[in-house]
């Protein structure tokens, strides 16, 4: 009876997966575009499915969820256009903190996240710019190893493979626009 019972579930996967729609290639492009699609169609399955890893914060936060409460007002993350806010001052003042406590309430709700620390000593050492682009990609695409070779290079692979997506990239530590 139990070999019955097995062979009748198989059965019925079988089946099942037998009647799944896939995808078709139909020469009408490039088939590398085409493998494109499939694997950005199952980033974004993959990204649903994970939640972002939440920053260390410190123990101290006196007066922390009412600036929180004011950037989140002027970020307005319901809105489709794209959205830049700095946070300036001295050092040892909370900026920090204040960015790590956003990126924590928010990024949940963002089909992609990162968080770059240390940006102004990162794009001056470890291959500079490239390697931000790199860790960009790995953390909001979850491309493995390093595929940019050169700053052109991965502004246009980060643009191609980012548009359409809703992201939170969160920059600490900047001194410079460029």
């Amino acid at each position: 009876k139990d070999g019955i019972g097995k062979v009748s579930g198989w059965r019925a996967a079988l089946f099942e997966a037998a009647n799944l729609a896939g995808w078709q290639f139909f020469g009408d492009g490039y088939e590398y575009e085409f493998i494109d699609k499939i694997v950005e169609k199952i980033s974004d399955m993959f990204a649903q499915v994970y939640e972002p890893t939440y920053l260390d914060m410190p123990e101290c936060q006196v007066g922390l969820d009412s600036r929180v409460k004011h950037m989140l007002e002027i970020l307005d993350i319901g809105g489709s256009d794209v959205r830049m806010v700095g946070i300036w001052g001295i050092g040892g003042i909370g900026k920090t903190t204040i960015a790590k406590a956003i990126y924590n309430a928010i990024a949940h709700k963002f089909d992609g996240w990162c968080f770059l620390a240390n940006v102004r000593e990162g794009s001056v050492e470890h291959g500079g710019l490239v390697n931000l682009q790199n860790i960009i990609l790995s953390s909001i695409v979850g491309q493995k190893e390093s595929i940019i070779n050169n700053v052109h290079e991965g502004t246009t692979l980060l643009r191609k493979r980012m548009q359409h997506k809703k992201i939170l990239l969160v920059v600490d530590d900047v001194d410079s626009l460029d």
